[in-house]
């Protein structure tokens, strides 16, 4: 994963940073992503204290840090038990926390079935769907699926079809049509939550989020999902 998972190139970014916003003791890197406390006590190695209730995650991939607090707290990625998926070094790279399938099992298994639906793909390669545990098994404490695995479908050659086929649900839909749909839905507040990226959880618009995710696959795939599984609630 090349890309900072919460970079925007929104010029508000270099604008003073909010009192939910902490720079990484070791890079310097603002982060606005929150781990709630369970998930870090669960993935820290035993003997490691965290009494937090939440803690930053650092998003810089090339830095060592992984969680961190507002008093000097550091955990690296060997204070962690599992590697963190969008780090630099991680090894293996998991695309899905709970089955431990790599995003190399997952691009195989796309490129082979060419599907790109998470429950499709995992089936394949472990023959089952498995039970979600993502609060306890992914570093950001949420969904694989909008993130680990969503990165690793992004690498995969699967295309999408050249033209809308009938009763496809984002035909006719723009990118700015859902992200506002879903936004009067729920709003900023649960959006930087489903989908952890900085242009939805610091001084959020609908043109910097639009920026990001037109140059991001896997945000923009994890928030056309969402979309169109309210669709068929």
């Amino acid at each position: 994963m090349t890309q900072k998972i919460c970079a925007c190139g929104d010029p508000a970014c270099g604008k003073p940073k909010g009192e939910h916003s902490l720079p990484c003791p070791l890079c310097g890197e603002a982060s606005v992503d929150l781990v709630p406390g369970d998930t870090v006590r669960k993935l820290l190695k035993p003997g490691l204290p965290a009494a937090g209730d939440k803690y930053f995650l650092c998003s810089e991939p090339a830095c060592d840090a992984v969680y961190f607090d507002g008093k000097g707290l550091v955990y690296k990625q060997a204070d962690v038990s599992v590697p963190v998926f969008f780090k630099t070094g991680a090894e293996p790279v998991y695309a899905c926390y709970c089955a431990k399938v790599t995003k190399a099992q997952v691009v195989e298994a796309a490129n082979r079935t060419r599907s790109t639906r998470w429950a499709a793909v995992i089936k394949t390669i472990t023959g089952a769907v498995p039970k979600c545990r993502c609060a306890e098994t992914n570093p950001l404490g949420v969904c694989c699926s909008d993130n680990a695995y969503a990165a690793a479908i992004a690498e995969c050659s699967v295309k999408p079809a050249p033209a809308a086929k009938p009763g496809d649900p984002l035909h006719g839909i723009t990118l700015e049509d859902i992200l506002i749909v879903l936004l009067k839905r729920h709003g900023w507040s649960k959006l930087g939550r489903r989908i952890p990226v900085r242009c939805f959880m610091y001084d959020p618009s609908v043109k910097s989020s639009l920026v990001f995710l037109r140059d991001t696959p896997w945000a923009r795939k994890a928030l056309e999902d969402w979309y169109i599984s309210e669709l068929n609630k």
